[in-house]
Formats: C-alpha cells, structure tokens, sequence
C-alpha cells in the first residue's frame, strides 16, 4: 500500500473529527446568541458528513471502524446539540435518553454476525440533523412540540424497524 493512498484514507476520518471539533463553536454561539453562527457551524459540521462519506466512497477507503466514527461523531453532535436544547429549556430532558438509547441499539444490533441492512434506521441520524436545523430556525414553542412528537414517532417506528430487520435477517450488507 503506498504512502499516498494510506495518506488519502485518513482524509474522511479528518472529515469526520471536524465535526467534534466544531461542537465547542456550535455551543459558544449558541449560548451567546449567535443565531446566525450557529446555524452556520451546524450546517458546515452537516456538510462535513456528506464530505467524508462522499470521500470514502469514491477512493474506496470505506471501512467498519471509519462508519463507527462517523456514526459516533453524529452521535457527539447530535447529543452535545440536544444538550444544549435542554439546558435553554427547548425540548424535554429525557429527549437525551432517547438519543443515547438509540446509538446504543444501533452499536448492539450492529455487531450480529451477519450485518444487517435496516432501511429505516439508517436514516434517524439525518432525521435528527433535520429536526436540530428546524429547531435552530423556527424558535417558536409549537413548532418545537411538533419536532419532539415527530422524534417519538420516528424513533418507535426505527425501534420496530430495525428489530423487525433482525429478526427476519433483513437484506445482508453486500
């Protein structure tokens, strides 16, 4: 293997750090009030996502331990966001246990022998971005209630989705 391509593996992984690194940004504007910056941060740390798939993808340098950093890394993000959101009295705190449940159940029902290809959990993250970049835009009580349902529901649905997928084996990973 030489030195470049190993070079050009590690390029998404950096992709994917960034949106760690970001987090600290993400919070100081928002809890300061920087709207503006944080909707900015969050959008650049969404993009940062569909960079180093994109880059993993095309120099083929995808791996198992690069999409459990990536899934990690959203998962960061997304938990540090939601974070936030309680403290300013935005969503609920136990919206936090939903969260963290459900990477559990992903890191759990992903390490079966055979992977399994879950149609509608493979979304939830995305989801959840969406949910994170409505809140930031629409600051307004019914709208977050409508956001927290919404969550509920797609996370019960992705519950029974993904243990109906592993209970009938699903479609393997190719």
């Amino acid at each position: 293997m030489s030195h470049g391509y190993r070079f050009k593996s590690l390029i998404p992984s950096g992709f994917t750090a960034i949106r760690i690194v970001l987090i600290p940004f993400f919070l100081l504007a928002f809890f300061q009030g920087l709207k503006f910056w944080a909707i900015s941060i969050f959008i650049f740390a969404v993009a940062t996502d569909a960079i180093d798939g994109y880059l993993a993808r095309k120099w083929d340098s995808a791996s198992p331990l690069g999409a459990y950093l990536d899934v990690t890394a959203d998962f960061i993000l997304i938990s540090a966001i939601f974070l936030a959101f309680t403290i300013e009295g935005v969503y609920p705190f136990w919206i936090l246990f939903i969260i963290v449940f459900m990477f559990l159940q992903f890191i759990l029902t992903s390490k079966t022998e055979i992977p399994i290809y879950d149609p509608l959990g493979k979304y939830y993250g995305s989801f959840l971005f969406t949910v994170i970049f409505i809140t930031l835009i629409f600051p307004n009580n019914s709208v977050y209630l409508l956001l927290l349902s919404l969550t509920v529901i797609f996370t019960i649905i992705s519950v029974i989705s993904r243990l109906f997928s592993l209970y009938t084996g699903g479609d393997k990973i190719r």
